[in-house]
């Protein structure tokens, strides 16, 4: 029953509630608005000194782990984003709300603790399903959503002690026991107060339904972030609540739909969250000693899973026979982990991945090319004649063969690209970001590479050679088949140079003219390109510095927008199309020449590379000094403009950018 004095309505009038800066609400206004500027946010900021100082120091800490100082707010905001630099000024705000002392000091403390660990593990979901563009958003919510605890804490006081003795004393969900001495939960206060702050709905409806089961959620557009904030919920119970165990089987049953979580990967999730949860900390002052790591935790919750299942087990009579079936299943619960992930993504003959992890990556691969824009490329790889060399030589033999290939092509691939055993004698290479000219040569090198390796067979040579199928492709939106196509047109090329004669490479393009033609003028605007074209870096060192120069997602329409090339209506205009036809931004834009193919080609690279970042990178490893780079960069920027000055724009994308506006 509730207490006569605690009312819902008392609680959100009263003057003790946690209260929001107006900067944040401000700051929050701004996110929400595409006609502002990263100015007004700048500006804003900048109107409270101390959240000014604290942006910096967040801006050059572990957390965010830039390579070079940051010095200033212009610099910071456009870096971090624009729904991150709402969330940590919330953050700061909320951190010094939850500092108490008194009888509820550690309530206070164990709240604040579980609030960073759900943001953390909000914001890491969100790159296991294609949201990291909503990275931000995500970690806010998952800050927000416990939100009336807070004010339960501060408004209540002394009568929320009765809620606290309950959940020790019976060990009851704490939802459960604030409904039964109070008569309402601390997520009906929270999404109520959320709402009164002119929160967005939807994340008024996610903290509203973040205990609950998805089913409960019956407003269409609320489902996704509810879902998403119940995972995040329940793995802020499996770090704090003392009981793992209860919220790991939450968790399986809530990533298994609609994520298609498996075990492992369910259990590198919260490793990941456990590196993201200390780095958070440290940014917004939550204490960490007491937590135990992913994997302490881990062994826990399966042992608190074991017992209750012996304890079920007990019930009918089973109590000896479970015992030791649980005793078995924590003494080898290690060793099945390692084998479960080293059979879930490891050929064991040839040590490349198997064709389960090709496949997954396959599909991430085409989302992101598809999202960005960027063309990819595959190889089908087929020994020649193996079929006869086994008959000949011995399945022990053709077993040799297939591994040392394995090394040979693990040996001629790029870090970033994947190298699958696809089946028998069969492999396939997906290629990342590859150029047409670029996968051809990756084609032949791995062809020759195989054709050059010696192999013998009771002191008899034994030439072994292999038939590769190479597709170029550049990929359009909301096609589900196109992983199968993409293979399939591989496949055929691969079987073409069977035709031709075996041990040669046949290419196939699946990109138009335009595509081919948009490519290349990718390649040609970005700087890596440039300076290794130049003989200025090694192609070699080039590529490792490159793959940490990319920049945070940034969608093309807003890029275009940001150097006045396209207008808000223009861009609207495109996303009513591309709603309707499923094609690419870009592709639009160019059909209805609001942006011609030079503009599209420098828009595309600046989303892939980070001129400034591959500076700073250079200079760190000592490949060029800073005047170098100020100069060769200064002559890349002229000659790109050039490029761009020989090509007519459209009126509404007639803007030549300045120097500064290509920087992130």
């Amino acid at each position: 029953m509730a207490h006569p004095t605690s009312s819902l309505d008392k609680i959100l009038k009263s003057p003790q509630l946690p209260s929001v800066p107006a900067v944040a609400i401000k700051l929050l206004d701004l996110a929400q608005d595409m006609d502002s500027s990263t100015r007004d946010i700048v500006e804003t900021i900048k109107s409270d000194p101390a959240l000014a100082a604290k942006i910096l120091r967040s801006a050059n800490s572990s957390y965010f782990s830039f390579r070079s100082e940051i010095r200033t707010l212009e610099q910071a905001v456009p870096l971090i984003g624009r729904t991150v630099i709402t969330s940590l000024t919330l953050s700061f705000s909320l951190s010094t709300e939850a500092m108490a002392d008194g009888l509820l000091a550690q309530r206070y403390k164990q709240f604040w603790l579980q609030s960073v660990v759900q943001a953390s593990a909000a914001e890491t979901l969100a790159g296991y399903i294609d949201r990291k563009s909503m990275s931000g958003e995500l970690f806010m919510t998952g800050l927000l959503i416990d939100l009336g605890q807070l004010a339960m804490l501060r408004v209540l006081r002394d009568d929320y002690l009765p809620v606290i003795e309950r959940l020790q004393d019976d060990d009851a969900d704490l939802q459960q026991c604030e409904k039964e001495v109070l008569g309402f939960d601390h997520a009906e206060v929270g999404a109520r107060l959320m709402k009164q702050w002119k929160f967005p709905q939807l994340m008024c409806d996610a903290a509203f339904h973040h205990h609950g089961q998805p089913a409960d959620v019956t407003k269409e557009d609320s489902r996704e972030l509810a879902h998403l904030m119940m995972v995040a919920s329940n793995v802020g119970d499996y770090f704090c609540s003392g009981t793992p165990g209860v919220a790991l089987t939450r968790l399986r049953e809530l990533t298994a739909e609609p994520f298609h979580f498996s075990e492992e990967t369910l259990a590198e999730f919260l490793d990941k969250t456990d590196a993201r949860v200390q780095a958070t900390a440290e940014l917004l002052s939550a204490d960490t000693d007491e937590l135990l790591s992913a994997a302490d935790l881990m062994s826990q919750a399966c042992e608190q899973l074991a017992a209750i299942s012996i304890a079920q087990h007990q019930q009918n009579q089973e109590t000896l026979v479970q015992q030791k079936l649980g005793e078995l299943e924590r003494l080898d619960l290690e060793s099945q982990n390692r084998q479960l992930r080293e059979q879930a993504f490891c050929d064991p003959l040839t040590s490349l991945y198997n064709r389960r992890y090709f496949d997954e990556s396959m599909q991430r691969e085409i989302d992101r090319s598809c999202r960005r824009g960027t063309p990819m490329g595959v190889l089908f790889i087929d020994v020649d004649r193996f079929k006869r060399l086994n008959d000949t030589c011995g399945h022990q033999f053709g077993d040799t063969v297939l591994a040392r290939l394995g090394s040979v092509i693990l040996q001629n691939v790029r870090t970033c690209d994947i190298a699958a055993r696809y089946g028998g004698e069969e492999f396939v290479v997906l290629a990342v970001d590859a150029s047409e000219s670029g996968l051809q040569i990756l084609a032949e090198r791995i062809r020759q590479a195989v054709e050059a390796e010696s192999f013998n067979h009771k002191g008899a040579a034994v030439p072994v050679t292999v038939s590769v199928g190479a597709t170029f492709a550049s990929l359009c939106r909301g096609d589900q088949s196109l992983a199968s196509q993409v293979l399939k047109s591989a496949d055929a090329a691969m079987y073409e140079s069977k035709r031709r004669g075996r041990n040669c490479v046949t290419m196939n393009s699946m990109a138009t003219e335009l595509e081919r033609r948009i490519a290349h003028l990718v390649t040609e605007n970005r700087f890596s390109h440039w300076l290794v074209e130049r003989k200025v870096i090694d192609g070699a060192d080039m590529f490792e510095v490159a793959q940490s120069s990319r920049p945070p997602e940034v969608r093309l329409g807003e890029l275009a927008w940001s150097k006045d090339w396209l207008k808000k209506p223009d861009v609207q205009k495109i996303l009513d199309i591309q709603e309707s036809t499923g094609e690419r931004f870009g592709a639009i834009a160019h059909r209805l020449d609001l942006l011609n193919e030079q503009q599209l080609a420098l828009l595309l690279a600046e989303q892939s590379e980070c001129s400034d970042m591959l500076q700073e990178q250079l200079i760190d490893a000592g490949l060029i000094s800073a005047q170098e780079a100020e100069t060769l960069f200064s002559q890349f920027f002229h000659e790109r403009e050039q490029r761009l000055c020989k090509l007519p724009t459209s009126e509404s994308a007639s803007t030549v950018t300045t120097p500064d506006a290509t920087h992130v």
